[in-house]
């Protein structure tokens, strides 16, 4: 017994994304804080709170003098003398304005520090509780380091998420790459295969499913295969007991021949003697055909296949008093089935016959066209109706009542339609000034 293949839900797999990224975050901020850390002790950067104390370390002990701070010192201030002059400043522009509305307004702040000096000059300290890079032309060049550092935080959570969601699109990107796989087998019927296991409970139902979609399409195949062989035996025992009347019907004909009969009666027996034999050729195509050859193409004149048409329908059409009328101007040769074309041909010109009255025509025309050659068989019926016009190359097609269905088993134009599509060609119809037009182009 297959041991069972161990399948997690979908929601697992969701759940497990979640914490493999979450705990990529924490590493990332983990090796972000310790990063921080070095910097700090390797005196790359200040702590946040070194601003205030250096403002602090100034205005310790009540000054009476103003003294300017070095290039490490953080904070923005500006000195302004008695009068509201600036003296000296380490901002420019929105920052040095924000100073002097300090100066102006008096207002107090907890990042803001003032004092008056002896001379009555006053110096206003601004600072920013944030980390800073000790060296000055890093700070003057670069943003603030705490904002590049939490940039840079930030940016790693980002790649984080993005490198876990490629991780899980990839994952099942391969595992719904299974049911596109099962998809085309089973509809190119290649129905022998194991269904493929994808881990993940949820598809793998799906996939069971597939699998008895798969095993009753395989059962459904079968039996159809082997109801096909069935009907393809009984065909080829049908027409192996056929050739046994044909070979009796064929031999007393013959034998009337001999006999000294009537002008009319003698070409009766011809006629009988030569449709036998097609009989017996359609028997041995059929044999053929069950057996599973198919006839070959050769190269045939065009002038002698339509002389052959009109002879095989000529006595069919004097038996039901149809003047058939012909007219050949074919030239050259085609490679053709010969006995396949002349079968679909022939159906084509039996049925035009059949549809028209006695003492009517029907008019058989070969003619070469640009690219290729053409038959056109007119009758003198009632014509096609609207439905027959769509349906009527369909196999077994009956519909049409207009004319005649009766007798007609809807195989005739639908055997000449698909002749004529072996032979690159097409069958159309329409309906003439007189009746029914069947025509059959080929290239």
């Amino acid at each position: 017994m297959a041991k069972k293949q161990r399948s997690v839900s979908l929601s697992f797999v969701l759940l497990r994304f979640a914490v493999v990224m979450l705990g990529d975050m924490l590493l990332c901020c983990l090796v972000w804080y310790f990063c921080f850390g070095w910097l700090l002790s390797t005196d790359v950067i200040y702590q946040g709170y070194v601003s205030n104390q250096q403002v602090e370390q100034m205005l310790a002990g009540e000054p009476k003098t103003f003294v300017s701070p070095g290039d490490d010192f953080l904070a923005e201030y500006a000195l302004f003398g008695q009068n509201g002059d600036m003296l000296e400043s380490n901002v420019k522009g929105k920052k040095l304005a924000v100073l002097t509305a300090v100066l102006q307004e008096n207002t107090d702040s907890i990042d803001v520090s003032q004092h008056t000096y002896a001379d009555g000059s006053t110096v206003i300290f601004h600072w920013y509780y944030r980390a800073e890079f000790v060296n000055p032309m890093l700070r003057d060049i670069l943003p603030p380091f705490e904002y590049l550092w939490l940039a840079t935080l930030g940016g790693a959570c980002v790649l984080c998420l993005l490198f876990n969601t490629l991780w899980l699109r990839r994952r099942l990107a391969t595992k719904l790459k299974l049911f596109g796989e099962v998809s085309e087998k089973v509809g190119a019927q290649e129905l022998d295969f194991a269904i493929p296991h994808a881990g993940i409970r949820e598809f793998d139902q799906a996939l069971g499913a597939m699998e008895h979609m798969k095993e009753a399409l395989y059962s459904s195949l079968s039996a159809q295969w082997a109801a096909q062989q069935e009907r393809e035996a009984e065909i080829a025992a049908l027409t192996h007991d056929l050739k046994t009347p044909l070979t009796l019907v064929g031999g007393n004909a013959e034998l009337l021949l001999d006999e000294e009969l009537p002008e009319r009666s003698h070409k009766m027996v011809e006629t009988i003697v030569s449709s036998n034999d097609r009989a017996k050729q359609y028997v041995a195509s059929l044999l053929e055909t069950a057996a599973g050859a198919d006839e070959a193409f050769e190269s045939t004149s065009l002038p002698a296949l339509f002389d052959e048409l009109c002879q095989r329908t000529m006595a069919i059409a004097e038996a039901r008093k149809i003047c058939l009328h012909t007219q050949n101007d074919l030239d050259g040769a085609a490679r053709i089935q010969n006995d396949h074309l002349l079968r679909a041909l022939g159906n084509v010109v039996q049925n035009a016959i059949e549809h028209t009255p006695a003492g009517g025509n029907v008019y058989l025309e070969g003619r070469m066209v640009d690219g290729g050659w053409q038959i056109t068989v007119c009758d003198e019926g009632p014509g096609f109706s609207k439905a027959a016009l769509h349906h009527a190359t369909e196999r077994l097609w009956r519909g049409d009542s207009a004319r005649g269905a009766d007798g007609h088993n809807g195989l005739g134009l639908w055997f000449a339609a698909r002749v004529a599509k072996t032979h690159a060609g097409q069958l159309e119809l329409r309906n003439g000034d007189s009746g029914g037009v069947v025509t059959l182009t080929f290239g």
